[in-house]
Parts: structure tokens; C-alpha cells; sequence
């Protein structure tokens, strides 16, 4: 179970990563759609696991 701190710097970290995403995707994406899904932090704050989703702004594009 995660502890508050934990909790706390994962939405920190999920919210200011969606910024940088957000206005960088044009550039490292190709203009792909980017959301932060999920951020993990381990107990001791060393290690953050962050899940991503990407999606192609095209229906029709495919992953490449």
C-alpha cells in the first residue's frame, strides 16, 4: 500500500510529466497524442515507474 508522500509525488510527478508532455509531443511524437496513465513510486522515493499511453491523432494511422 502506498503512503501518502507516495501518493503526493506520484500525482506530482503524473501532472507536471502531462505538461511536458503535452507541449513536446510535436516534437518527440510526431504529434502523437501522449497521456501519463500511471506513475509508481517505490517506498524509499528512488525509483518512479511512469506508464504511458500513445495514440495516434489519425484513425487510420498506425503505430510505428
Amino acid at each position: 500500500m502506498e503512503s501518502l508522500r507516495q501518493s503526493k509525488i506520484a500525482r506530482l510527478l503524473q501532472k507536471e510529466l502531462a505538461e511536458i508532455f503535452q507541449k513536446e509531443s510535436k516534437n518527440l511524437f510526431n504529434g502523437k497524442i501522449v497521456t501519463v496513465t500511471v506513475v509508481r513510486i517505490t517506498p524509499d522515493l528512488n525509483l518512479a515507474r511512469v506508464y504511458l499511453s500513445i495514440f495516434p491523432l489519425k484513425e487510420n494511422e498506425e503505430f510505428g
